[in-house]
């Protein structure tokens, strides 16, 4: 289980490191100068001084290496020299062992808040049910507890309260090591030859994850160090290429292709020079000589100087400009992070740039695709509304309150919804921000009514009521976990104030809500005074959470549409809600609620208040990894359906749930546990009724996917439950059109001879490793088959803030806005309205269709139309709304789009201002943006929460994940990592804009400044009979663009703003500069080399004229041009600078202090350091003349002049 990140040894890290670095082009073009230099006939810097570069980057680069790797050998030690439990057989006890001494097959025991050292089969867990929580936080981030399962036990004994690991000799089969976290398969064999006991990851504790609220498990290790998956996982960071590099690396080229051209302008030169020399003589001052003393040959003294010149010009190609991008990048990334206008405080979120290398990328976005669930909404769902059996219950009531009411027996819920401290869960966990918006259900009066009138017992009528709740309560993998926070909880157990539970038997209908604060130590008195004065009273109380809740507002509810009153309930909210407040209650006196309605004909009952202390009275939560699914558990809750316990004993899970109005417990056996896909859109459980043995699958999912499933004789037209399919979808459109996210809640009713045929080609399909994601997909159909409709729910999902503004600030900003969802139209469009997505006064165009001729014809019609309406595509690109329906259920429908039919869906796509895709796959989201980025060519951005999501976002130019509700896969598959949508408005407008800026400009600068200096020694080529002769100091040659000339780019490329963030947000069609790549277009290239050439001549003919025919030897006036280079190229950065600092300037004035600092110093201690020059007290001699700073300031002016 030795797990080693490094990458060397103290032997290895020499010859590695350095066979690494050589793998960079850069390293290698430096190496390949240094040999040239070696080449006596082609030599322009002495040899040794043209290593010191070259060895200067290979240092620091091994240094930052080694660093970095002795970091990874600190946590190797540490990871490895932790302890664990391992049972030793030698005497059959658990012995502390370090992690990298465990093995494959060792029976390991990890203990509560301990971290699984390796990925272990759960054979054995301290709690009684075989269950156990673990937090996978450092695994994916996601902090909620998940539940494990021990492996049901065939041999010995099955009682899971014993375990005795001698006994286990089973053989276990499973995958090959992998990186799916998500997924795992296997089977073990019995020792006793019996039949074959499936496993998967709910039996796979993985290394990394945390044992907690179990005292321990024991189970036995199947992956270990390098092949556990969470080391497969252990990628580096992800690395793409930007636009801005792409077109980068085309420019080099060009570079390249200039450096080639004046070489050979230089060899060629230098043989027409040589050739024209009438005698040795003078041939010797100019081309060197063979070893005979003769004169060579012009072509071979071309050949030699085409090298020559190569080594002369090296700096034309700006190598450095990579490693320079790199820093700059690094420093924008840390300035992204650092901005606390994306960090959002709720749930401690930061922004996280896990790509460091397309900062610029969000600049030049064109098109966003977006996921609307709890990307463009919160995520936190509420139970709205509800049909079964065709009848609406609109519950209107909910949210319309600022408290929340909870029927008898089904657990105290009395919570302010908007308070965010009412409701504590463990700490940093993403779900305390949630729960009090997930458990704001209000029952509906009249349904809970006809839920009690009849006991679950009978079951003689209203059965699709009980089974829809109960559907509800246990279709779904939610887990319970209870409180342990120091906080005061509502509690199912006795509490020091709460009335005695035999006092109220029941209570359905709610008419007036009193908050009452009691005055110190007399409750039972002041109670008993007040329930006094009424008669013929039920009441029940509880402790309320938070006593600022009834000054809390609550944000007006969408559901008043006029078209969703219901026939059975229709008044807005359907109670009178009148407080009252008296003064302010002590800390040791908790307040009531009191929640009381009038009946007639009833007995009068006297509370009876407990005496007995209990202030930490402990609350079961429920959580999930699904929203959905802990809004619908609640609302189930809400009604006295409770979803109380899961438990697994002997290999058999079940689930209880306890019922309405003190009707008891019902222990449901699980059988089998249908988990939810993206293909299959649903999921189910197979239970047996613990009345009579009857077994039923519940399932629910998407009305897509339940509707084409149902029984035949109930879409048969001359069955009446044909009425009841039929008012149902009516009431799916009508929920969608209101932005509710609707599911389908169904059954079915099993016969034994049915469900053994089943199991039996279930089981199979579990113990195939081969095809087993297939034949269980094919098994999970072929019993969702021949449902029972029950009727369906209305989730409401609210939008973010700040969603609205986003969207349009981007659409201002030349940028189009897709939504790629799952959900129905109906629900997408709603949404689209509400984000300001599609305008009112917008067409939308539709494409709904059942195969693909229809939608080519379709898309030819409407093509057609728009072009007679609106002309070519210039006049209509910012007119229409394409409202696109991907799919209708047809599976094959999105290959069939991207071969046959995708040149028209993209011709007319393209016209539109924003296009709305619904009922798309997570697969058919990634089709769709690829589609989209291939045939237009265009900058792509995608921004999601969820799994669904992680295909659009890894196709996409840049990937965003939101750290939302639905786990963490989205952000450990992007690019950048956002707690909420609005963020996204200032990570592009803003930090996109400005690096690409940065970026361009300090590109475009290295390419200029490299070539002005290049084109100096080009021009002195002319004077000296294209010879390889240099005017510049040899050491000014090489570090002129290391140190002169490189730390100000850098401080522009991270620091520069060229306009302001308060007006790039106030004005968002700046962002076009961007998308049009104005400031990095093919022309401004040249036009920047073409000022390089300008700058170039000024600065050396001009000197040349005024140091003509003076005392001035080359060296010194080698030295002027140097000076006169650095003023000009820095003061030109100057230029360019639209923001400055107190960094800007010090680099600037920096960098002309380190210049002459080194100039003056090193001509007097290392004037015959690099033969034959001799610059000894050069700088020193020529600062002190007139002529000197009178011709810098000239050159300066003049070659800055178009500037």
């Amino acid at each position: 289980n030795k797990v080693q990140t490094t990458k060397y040894t103290v032997l290895s890290f020499l010859p590695k490191n350095l066979f690494e670095q050589f793998h960079r082009f850069a390293n290698c073009y430096f190496v390949f100068i240094v040999l040239l230099n070696f080449v006596p006939q082609v030599g322009a810097i002495q040899p040794f001084v043209s290593m010191a570069p070259v060895i200067v980057i290979l240092f620091i680069q091994a240094v930052k290496d080694l660093f970095e790797d002795y970091g990874r050998y600190k946590s190797d030690v540490e990871i490895n020299s932790a302890e664990c439990f391992v049972l030793k057989s030698s005497d059959d006890k658990y012995h502390k062992m370090k992690w990298s001494d465990l093995q494959v097959g060792d029976i390991v025991r990890v203990v509560c808040n301990s971290v699984i050292p390796a990925d272990i089969l759960l054979l054995h867990s301290s709690d009684p049910d075989g269950i156990c929580f673990i937090e996978t936080s450092n695994l994916d981030g996601e902090s909620n507890l998940k539940q494990r399962m021990v492996v049901p036990k065939h041999w010995g004994d099955v009682n899971n309260h014993e375990f005795y690991p001698k006994e286990f000799k089973s053989i276990i089969e499973c995958q090959t090591p992998n990186n799916e976290i998500y997924k795992f398969h296997g089977n073990m064999i019995p020792a006793n030859g019996g039949e074959k006991i499936s496993v998967n990851n709910s039996n796979l504790l993985l290394r990394g994850c945390v044992i907690r609220n179990t005292d321990y498990v024991e189970g036995i290790v199947l992956y270990a160090g390098h092949e556990t998956k969470a080391m497969l996982n252990n990628n580096g960071p992800r690395y793409k290429r930007s636009k801005l590099e792409r077109r980068m690396n085309t420019d080099v080229i060009y570079c390249v292709v200039l450096l080639l051209v004046m070489c050979l302008i230089g060899s060629v030169g230098n043989g027409i020079w040589a050739s024209n020399m009438s005698n040795i003589e003078q041939a010797e001052l100019f081309i060197p000589n063979e070893e005979n003393g003769e004169a060579l040959n012009p072509a071979l003294s071309g050949f030699y100087m085409f090298w020559t010149m190569v080594i002369l010009l090296q700096v034309l190609i700006p190598i450095s400009l990579y490693v320079s991008m790199e820093i700059v990048k690094w420093g924008q990334v840390h300035m992204i992070n650092s901005d606390i206008d994306l960090y959002h405080k709720e749930t401690d979120t930061p922004i996280r740039c896990r790509a460091l290398n397309i900062t610029e990328d969000l600049g030049q976005i064109q098109y966003v695709f977006s996921d609307k669930t709890g990307t463009l909404t919160e995520n936190k769902m509420i139970f709205r509304r509800c049909t079964i059996g065709g009848v609406d219950y609109p519950h209107a009531a909910n949210g319309e309150s600022p408290i929340t009411f909870l029927l008898p027996n089904a657990g105290p819920k009395p919570v302010n919804a908007d308070d965010e401290n009412a409701v504590k869960s463990a700490p940093n966990s993403p779900a305390a921000s949630r729960r009090a918006r997930e458990t704001d259900v209000t029952p509906d009066p009249v349904l809970y009514e006809k839920l009690i009138s009849t006991p679950y017992s009978t079951f003689a009528c209203n059965e699709a009521i009980w089974d829809f709740f109960i559907n509800l309560a246990i279709c779904n993998t939610v887990v319970i976990s209870n409180d342990s926070d120091d906080s005061v909880t509502a509690s199912t157990t006795p509490d020091p104030y709460s009335v005695s539970t035999s006092i109220i038997p029941s209570l359905f209908l709610l008419s007036t809500i009193f908050v009452l604060s009691f005055a110190k130590i007399e409750p039972l008195y002041v109670t008993n005074q007040f329930f006094s004065s009424f008669y013929n009273v039920r009441m029940q109380s509880y402790p309320i959470l938070n006593q600022q809740s009834t000054a809390t507002s609550v944000k007006e509810s969408p559901l008043e549409s006029k078209d969703l009153q219901s026939p059975i309930f229709t008044s807005k909210n359907g109670m009178r809600h009148e407080i009252i407040q008296h003064q302010q209650l002590p800390s040791t006196c908790p307040p009531f609620i009191l929640l009381i309605t009038l009946f007639p004909f009833q007995q009068i009952s006297t509370p009876v208040l407990n005496t007995k202390l209990n202030t930490k009275p402990k609350f079961s939560y429920h959580d999930s990894e699904s929203p959905d699914e802990a809004a619908l558990v609640y609302a189930a809750h809400a009604y006295g359906c409770v979803l109380a316990h899961r438990s697994s004993h002997g290999g058999k899970e079940s689930v209880t749930i306890t019922l309405p109005d003190g009707g008891g417990k019902l222990e449901f056996e699980v059988l089998h546990k249908l988990p939810f896909d993206s293909t299959r859109k649903r999921m189910s459980v197979i239970v047996r009724d613990p009345r009579n043995g009857q077994i039923t699958l519940y399932c629910k999912g998407a009305d897509s996917a339940i509707l084409s499933a149902l029984r035949r004789d109930q879409q048969d037209d001359s069955n009446n439950s044909t009425d009841i399919i039929n008012r149902t979808k009516q009431y799916l459109d009508k929920y969608g059109r209101v932005g509710l996210r609707t599911l389908c809640i169904s059954k079915r009713v099993l016969t034994e001879a049915e469900y053994s045929e089943w199991e039996q080609l279930h089981r199979a399909a579990e113990r195939d490793l081969e095809n087993r994601d297939q034949m269980m997909i094919n098994s999970f159909v072929r019993m969702e088959d021949n449902l029972e409709l029950l009727g369906a729910t209305g989730i409401e999902d609210r939008l973010q803030d700040g969603v609205p503004e986003t969207i349009e600030a981007l659409r201002q900003a030349g940028i189009q806005v897709w939504v790629v969802t799952g959900d129905k139209r109906e629900t997408a469009t709603n949404i689209g309205r509400s984000c300001r997505l599609i305008h009112q006064n917008d067409e939308v165009i539709e494409l709904i269709t059942e195969t693909p001729e229809a939608l080519s014809e379709l898309l030819d019609t409407t093509i057609s139309s728009q072009d007679n309406k609106r002309g070519k595509l210039p006049e209509i690109q910012h007119q229409t709304t394409l409202d696109f329906v991907l799919g209708t259920g047809n599976r094959d429908q999105p290959d069939t789009l991207v071969k046959e039919i995708a040149d028209k869906f993209v011709l007319l796509a393209r016209r539109c201002r924003s296009v709305l895709c619904c009922r798309a796959t997570p697969l058919q989201k990634g089709m769709v943006l690829k589609l989209i980025k291939d045939k237009l060519h265009v900058m792509t951005l995608a921004i999601g929460d969820g799994a669904n999501d992680v295909s659009m976002i890894q196709v996409a130019d840049i990937g965003v994940g939101l750290s939302g509700q639905e786990g963490m896969q989205a952000v450990m598959s992007s690019d950048y990592a956002l707690a909420q949508f609005r963020f996204l408005k200032k990570l592009l407008l803003v930090h996109g804009h400005w690096n690409y800026a940065r970026l361009a400009s300090m590109v475009l600068y290295f390419f200029y400044k490299n070539a002005a200096f290049v084109f100096l020694i080009f021009w002195f080529q002319i004077l000296c009979g294209f010879s390889g002769g240099n005017m510049i100091e040899q050491s000014y040659l090489l570090i002129f663009n290391l140190i002169f000339t490189s730390v100000p780019p850098l401080v522009n490329g991270v620091l520069d703003k060229d306009i302001d963030a308060a007006t790039l947000l106030k004005k968002p069609e700046l962002y076009m500069q961007g998308i049009k790549d104005e400031l990095y277009l093919q022309r401004t290239f040249w036009i920047n080399m073409l000022d390089a050439l300008y700058q170039s001549l000024i600065i050396f003919f001009f000197l040349y004229v005024i140091y003509l025919d003076t005392e001035v030897g080359l060296i010194e006036w080698g030295t002027v041009v140097t000076t006169a280079a650095v003023f000009v190229i820095l003061i030109h950065l100057g230029i360019e600078t639209k923001t400055w600092t107190w960094i800007h300037w010090v680099c600037q004035i920096g960098s002309v202090l380190v210049f002459f600092a080194y100039s003056l110093i090193y001509n007097i201690v290392c004037a015959t350091c690099l033969p034959p020059s001799n610059p000894y007290f050069v700088m020193e001699r020529v600062i002190q003349t007139g002529q000197f700073w009178f011709s810098i300031l000239l050159v300066t002016a003049v070659a800055l002049f178009p500037r």
